[in-house]
C-alpha cells in the first residue's frame, strides 16, 4: 500500500517529467524558414497592390511588383536576390527595385528559396590578396545544396514566366545577384526555351570551389546578351575568374559580353546609382 506521501511524491516526479518533455519538445522545434519570415517582413510592410502571387509547384509565392512610372515603358526586369537574401534587402537589389521604374520599366523581384542545410554546407576560409592582413570567410556548399537551390530558383522563374511570356512584345531582362546570378547563368547555358532579351549579374559566383571554376564557361554561353558587373573589393570566388570570363566570352565568340567595374564598397549609396547607370545604358544600346 502506498502511503499519501509516497503518492503525492510520485504524482510529483510525473508531473515533472511530463514538464520537462514538453519544455524539451518546445526547445527542438525548428525556427521558421528564412522564405517564411521574408514572406511575412513583405506582407506586413506593404500593401496587396504591391505584392503578385504566383504559384510554383508547390506553393504561392509573394513577388514583389512596381509598374513603370516613365514614358516610353521599356521592358520587364526581374531581380533575383543573392543566396537567401531579402527582397527589402538594402544592397541595391531595393534601389534597383524602385529606380527602375522611373527608366520605364515593370519590376518584379522574385523571393529566394531556402538553402536546404542537410549537413553539406560548411565555412570556409579564402585569403584575400597578398597585402591584405585579414582573410574572408566564405560560405563553401556542396554541389547538392546548390543544385537543390538552382532547382527551387528556377522554378520559381518559371512560374513568373507564364504570366510574363504572354507580353509577346515586351523585352525581358533578368538582373540576378551572387551565386543566385550563377546559379541562374548555368540555366541559361543549357538553352531552356524562355524569351529573355538581357541578363545582368552582379558579383555572380558559385560558393563551390569546382562548380566555380566553371562558371566563366556557362556565363559565356548564355543566349542572352550579358553584362557581367562586378565590384573593386569583391568576393575572392568573383575577382579570381573575372579574367577568364572575358577569355571564355572570346574563345566562344559572345560578341555581347560586356564586362563593368565598380570601383568601392557594395553597400556604398553612390554604388547603387552607378549600377543603375550601368544597367540602363546596357539595356538601350540592345
Amino acid at each position: 500500500m502506498f502511503t499519501n506521501s509516497r503518492l503525492l511524491l510520485i504524482f510529483s516526479l510525473l508531473f515533472s517529467l511530463a514538464v520537462t518533455g514538453e519544455a524539451n519538445t518546445a526547445e527542438h522545434q525548428p525556427p521558421p524558414s528564412k522564405s517564411s519570415q521574408f514572406d511575412s517582413d513583405l506582407r506586413y510592410w506593404l500593401s496587396s497592390e504591391k505584392l503578385l502571387t504566383i504559384k510554383d509547384e508547390e506553393q504561392e509565392i509573394a513577388v514583389l511588383f512596381s509598374e513603370y512610372m516613365a514614358a516610353p515603358k521599356r521592358g520587364i526586369i526581374v531581380l533575383l536576390p543573392g543566396l537567401e537574401q531579402s527582397q527589402l534587402y538594402n544592397n541595391g537589389l531595393s534601389y534597383l527595385h524602385q529606380t527602375l521604374t522611373d527608366d520605364g520599366y515593370d519590376t518584379y523581384t522574385l523571393p529566394m528559396p531556402d538553402l536546404i542545410d542537410s549537413g553539406d554546407i560548411a565555412t570556409g576560409i579564402i585569403e584575400e590578396a597578398p597585402n591584405e592582413v585579414k582573410s574572408t570567410a566564405i560560405p563553401v556548399l556542396s554541389e547538392l545544396a546548390l543544385d537543390n537551390y538552382k532547382a527551387a530558383l528556377v522554378a520559381r522563374f518559371e512560374a513568373l514566366y507564364k504570366t510574363l511570356a504572354l507580353r509577346q512584345n515586351e523585352h525581358i531582362a533578368i538582373v540576378a545577384f551572387g551565386n543566385s546570378a550563377g546559379l541562374f547563368a548555368e540555366y541559361l547555358a543549357t538553352l531552356p526555351n524562355v524569351r529573355v532579351d538581357a541578363l545582368v549579374t552582379v558579383s555572380a559566383q558559385l560558393a563551390n570551389a569546382q562548380r566555380n571554376s566553371h562558371l566563366p564557361a556557362s556565363l559565356s554561353l548564355v543566349t542572352p546578351a550579358l553584362l557581367d558587373v562586378f565590384y573593386t573589393f569583391d568576393s575572392p570566388l568573383v575577382l579570381d575568374t573575372i579574367d577568364e570570363r572575358r577569355r571564355w566570352a572570346r574563345r566562344n565568340s559572345k560578341l555581347d559580353y560586356r564586362q563593368r567595374e565598380l570601383f568601392g564598397q557594395q553597400h556604398q549609396p553612390m554604388q547603387h546609382q552607378r549600377l543603375r547607370k550601368e544597367l540602363t545604358g546596357f539595356l538601350r544600346r540592345l
